[in-house]
């Protein structure tokens, strides 16, 4: 299916210059649920189940030793489990089917070729500012390093002696 997205306007449909492929990005976008909503209803429910269950459970046909509290919390530990994995499992054949059902765009892309954050946030601002962003790089080449002796608190200047020296 390259080159027939649906809503990419004609001009970038088609065979893609290089220039153009350089900018722009090929995504698929599709819905996918959170596993652990539906791990948590399958939980609730299976807690539901057993409470029901537990309703239609006459106390004189339990065993000896078992009570209907001991038989309810089994029942909320294994049918509240079950829920669980039923509901997760659920999740995730919705997952795959919600796959099938991608659709792919072609995007533009912002490419950003520094990793040090302080460079890409110090980038951010200046675009955000309406400046350009690699004016501040070209300033910072054009000034000196500052050597040591404009530094006033490189370690070596004269300070005096320390508050409780004996000097």
């Amino acid at each position: 299916m390259p080159g027939c997205f649906p809503g990419v306007p004609a001009a970038v449909r088609g065979p893609v210059p290089k220039e153009i492929m350089k900018d722009q990005i090929d995504v698929a976008v599709r819905r996918s649920p959170k596993y652990s909503v539906f791990m948590g209803i399958g939980a609730v429910l299976g807690v539901i189940l057993a409470g029901i269950l537990a309703v239609f459970v006459d106390p004189e046909d339990m065993p000896m030793g078992y009570t209907v509290s001991k038989g309810m919390g089994l029942m909320l530990l294994v049918l509240g489990t079950a829920g669980l994995f039923l509901g997760g499992l659920f999740a995730l054949i919705l997952d795959w089917a919600g796959r099938k059902r991608a659709r792919e765009y072609r995007v533009d892309a912002q490419i950003d070729m520094v990793d040090d954050p302080k460079e890409v946030a110090r980038r951010r601002l200046a675009e955000a500012r309406g400046e350009d962003p690699d004016a501040a790089d070209a300033a910072a080449d054009a000034t000196d390093a500052p050597t040591d002796a404009d530094d006033p608190d490189d370690g070596r200047a004269d300070r005096g002696p320390a508050p409780d020296s004996t000097v």
